[in-house]
């Protein structure tokens, strides 16, 4: 993980991690954390940071403006802990916050460049987490890249 990212993991049992899950979502992993990647959309978007998600073969990506130049994206990530035989285990997920800025580039070209992770955008998505009665904690070996 780069400095410049944060990542934290947080316990909650807010979100679906036992349901079926359709076969043709995350590449076909069918990972749990669509309700969350949504639900952490809308509060994004009722602070003024235009965000959307999808998925990924890895979990769910949300991506988002914070200014015209600024965007950012939070990776969710799985880590119920289910198994073959259908056990949940704890309802825990990830998230990997990243942020990049376009800026110019001689003096016709722009070019993006990775920046901290804007402080609204941090605090949206901890005041979220607050509000659920979730206590996110640092994520000390959170994906690369």
């Amino acid at each position: 993980m780069e400095a410049l990212d944060k990542a934290i993991v947080f316990t909650s049992s807010k979100f679906d991690c036992s349901s079926a899950l359709p076969e043709e979502d995350n590449a076909g992993n069918q990972l749990y954390g669509r309700d969350l990647a949504a639900w952490l959309c809308e509060r994004l978007n009722a602070k003024g940071l235009d965000a959307v998600f999808w998925d990924e073969d890895w979990g769910w990506l949300i991506q988002g403006t914070a200014t015209p130049a600024t965007s950012f994206e939070i990776g969710v990530y799985d880590f119920t802990g289910g198994s073959e035989d259908g056990a949940v285990g704890t309802p825990e997920w990830g998230l990997r916050l990243r942020a990049s800025r376009r800026k110019k580039w001689f003096w016709r070209f722009q070019k993006t460049v990775k920046i901290p992770v804007p402080p609204a955008v941090e605090a949206a998505v901890l005041k979220a987490l607050d509000a659920i009665g979730a206590s996110p904690r640092p994520w000390m070996d959170g994906p690369a890249g």
